[in-house]
């Protein structure tokens, strides 16, 4: 094998490179910014969202490893790892697999082609970082053995071409020792265990990283066979079955369970490679392998959280809602009844802001006690949310409806009487309440879902919050006087738009320097009878019949009108109305909408529209054909409650729309809860990368205005900045 001047300067190139660059194959746009957060840290890491565009890329730059998806629209991974492993130039770029599939038909195949590895999914962020690290690793190593080999070979032939130059040369070769001696201090200062054997398998060579895991010092290593310190007890493979698989195929990777010498038994990442010389035989084994008991332990408890609330140690909404799932089939086959309850803590939102977020924990862990203690040993208890928490209990078989309703109505009470008892908070005496709601299930035979089960066992806990709380209160399956009351506010809508019954409200948004950029458009409607009715009950209403256009119509109206009066005096001031998805796309609306922006001699970028995520997606076609006449027209386009939904990066980069609107959900928890927090990243990392602006509603407190700062840019809303006001009394203050 010669070495080329090509070669020589590719490899001093590589060296240079502060961190290795893995290139990652995937049009999936989740899993891409999973690996991105995940790697970014210790790799440079570049993006390719098709086969075509990865090629492209590696003609110019060669990557350390290729994260290679299989399965990808247009040229799939096998494709792309066939042309690469038959060009000279890139067969020898490590490759690993990135699929959903566990058939070993697959594995194989991706093997058989030159693949080192297999990444299943979901990832394991731990194990990936691993398999990367033990990878580079290897195929650094190999690199430079190779390298450093080919430099001694070109030197002792110009030794040899050039006894004259025997001085110089002779510096170079002590140059070219300290290298090596660099090399081995890499070698054996590396975290990773490394042995080298033979083709036999006797080991010739390990690094000290090995004797700390395997316990086996040099000396007795060096008297070993690698098969002798490499068995173990997994039934379902073996070091023989390794070392055949790296004999044939040059390489294999995965985990073990080996055994120390003290006995001890270990899991293990083994990468096992063979390497051959240049007659194309058998010549040595390269083993690089590093202990992961501590990875597992920490992927035991990502997976004991997964299922389970971590301060009150309780399963979590979805452990419940698996094990309500099994209860109601049970129920259903052997014919007995079974109740579970909704508990709520009454005003808890207030107690956290005045006794602070601690003392706040340390009330639900006493709360979670106290139901303990007024529930059987076989009833199950879990932690739903922030206050809510909710119990299953089931009842022996020959209990009817009639008494189980009387069980768990004498259960509900004690637990009510329980949480009356005061609460000691540093020595304060505090006392709460909570609000329980009651289901008995199965509902006069009907099969219903572990979903709509604790869905109605909810709507009897809102019901008794609505009664002031502290308090039980059944689920009633009659819903006619509910049904009355929305055909009645339907009718008296259709009259509240024809008479201007209805009015605006604004809130206020300002950017981090709480500067005002403009507001949002808020719908109130104040009953002539009824009083105050909400918008998320009239809304929905609306949207359920055609009344929803007028309705909408009448705001987009009303809307451009207030807009007109803030030109006057602040022309740079926006306004953000939101239009429902029923008709967003409808010709008659934007026919309208063109309308009252002449009408009103309004600029139409002084608009924003807000339309929800799932309009998007219910009609996707028809969405963009939307999006894009409106921003013919001029008009900003917003997304509102981004997030909730089935966010996906496709419409942010077919739609051009201006702006994202990050759902208050999100920021109501975000200083307490970290996966809100990184949603809020995540979202405004999406909107620096398309370049869109960012409103984070629900900055209700001084906590949450504080977390945005981290933003400069995103711009805020809510409560603690300005409470929404009539549209009068807004422009008085504007003036």
């Amino acid at each position: 094998m010669h070495l080329t001047h090509s070669t020589i300067n590719k490899s001093e190139q590589k060296a240079q490179r502060q961190k290795p660059l893995i290139l990652i194959v995937d049009d999936e746009p989740s899993n891409l910014h999973i690996l991105v957060e995940g790697l970014s840290t210790d790799y440079d890491v570049r993006i390719s969202t098709s086969g075509e565009q990865a090629l492209t890329f590696i003609e110019s730059t060669r990557p350390d490893l290729i994260l290679l998806d299989i399965m990808m629209p247009g040229m799939n991974g096998y494709e792309v790892c066939t042309i690469l492993k038959g060009k000279p130039k890139t067969k020898g770029i490590p490759i690993i697999f990135v699929t959903a599939l566990t058939e070993e038909e697959s594995e194989e195949k991706g093997f058989a082609m030159g693949a080192i590895d297999y990444i299943h999914k979901p990832y394991k962020l731990a194990l990936v970082r691993a398999r990367i690290r033990t990878h580079i690793t290897a195929q650094g190593m190999l690199d430079r053995l190779i390298e450093k080999n080919f430099d001694l070979h070109d030197k002792l032939l110009e030794i040899e071409s050039l006894a004259m130059e025997l001085d110089v040369r002779e510096k170079e070769l002590k140059q070219l020792s300290s290298k090596h001696q660099l090399f081995f201090h890499a070698l054996t200062s590396t975290a990773d265990g490394v042995v080298i054997t033979n083709s036999t398998g006797k080991i010739i060579a390990v690094n000290p990283s090995f004797c700390r895991i395997t316990g086996y010092d040099e000396a007795n290593s060096l008297n070993m066979h690698i098969h002798d310190i490499k068995q173990n007890n997994q039934p379902n493979i073996n070091f023989e079955q390794v070392w055949q698989h790296a004999s044939e195929a040059g390489y294999w990777s995965g985990e073990l369970v080996t055994r120390r010498k003290s006995g001890e038994l270990y899991p293990e990442l083994l990468t096992l490679s063979l390497v051959k010389n240049e007659h194309d035989t058998n010549d040595h084994y390269i083993g690089v392998f590093s202990d992961i008991s501590s990875l597992k332990v920490t992927q035991e408890r990502i997976d004991y959280l997964t299922w389970h609330d971590e301060l009150t140690a309780l399963p979590n909404r979805n452990s419940f809602l698996k094990q309500l799932e099994q209860q109601l089939q049970s129920c259903s086959t052997d014919k007995n009844f079974a109740y579970i309850f909704i508990i709520d803590v009454d005003g808890f939102h207030s107690f956290n802001d005045g006794m602070g977020l601690l003392a706040g924990d340390h009330v639900l862990k006493e709360l979670t006690k106290r139901i303990h203690t007024n529930t059987d040993n076989n009833d199950i208890i879990a932690r739903l949310g922030s206050d809510a928490f909710a119990t299953l209990s089931v009842l022996d078989k020959g209990i009817g409806r009639a008494r189980a309703q009387i069980i768990a109505e004498k259960k509900a009470q004690e637990i009510l009487t329980s949480v009356r008892l005061p609460f000691f908070v540093d020595l304060q005496e505090v006392s709460l309440t909570v609000s329980i709601g009651m289901y008995i299930f199965p509902q006069h035979g009907q099969w219903e879902s572990a979903i709509e089960t604790i869905r109605n066992c909810e709507a009897a806990c809102y019901k008794a919050k609505e009664k002031g709380g502290n308090r039980v209160t059944f689920f009633d399956t009659s819903f006619g006087e509910q049904a009355k009351r929305r055909f009645e506010i339907e009718q008296d809508l259709r009259k509240a738009i024809a008479y201007n019954e209805l009015s605006l409200h604004l809130q206020s948004q300002y950017d981090s320097d709480q500067i005002l950029k403009g507001a949002e458009v808020l719908l109130r409607w104040q009953h002539t009878t009824k009083g105050f009715i909400s918008p998320s009950e009239f809304i929905s209403i609306a949207e359920e019949s055609d009344v929803i256009y007028d309705l909408d119509c009448w705001v987009c109206e009303n809307a451009l009108k207030t807009l007109a009066k803030i030109n006057q005096t602040h022309p740079h001031l926006s306004l953000s109305i939101n239009i429902s998805g029923r008709h967003f796309h409808e010709p008659r609306f934007l026919a309208f909408l063109v309308e009252q922006l002449t009408i009103n001699n309004v600029i139409a970028s002084q608009l924003t529209i807000e339309i929800i995520e799932g309009t998007l997606l219910n009609n996707m076609d028809s969405a963009i054909e939307a999006v894009h006449n409106l921003k013919k027209l001029g008009v900003k386009v917003s997304i509102d409650d981004f997030g909730t939904g089935y966010s996906s990066l496709t419409y942010l980069k077919q739609l051009p729309i201006q702006e994202l609107k990050i759902d208050r959900s999100f920021v109501l928890e975000a200083p307490t809860n970290k996966n809100d927090k990184l949603i809020i990243d995540m979202i405004v990392s999406l909107g620096r990368l398309f370049e869109l602006d960012v409103v984070a509603e629900g900055v209700e407190n001084q906590s949450h205005f504080d977390l945005l700062q981290e933003y400069p840019e995103v711009i805020l809303q809510g409560y603690h900045l300005h409470k929404p006001e009539p549209v009068n009394d807004w422009l008085a203050k504007l003036k």
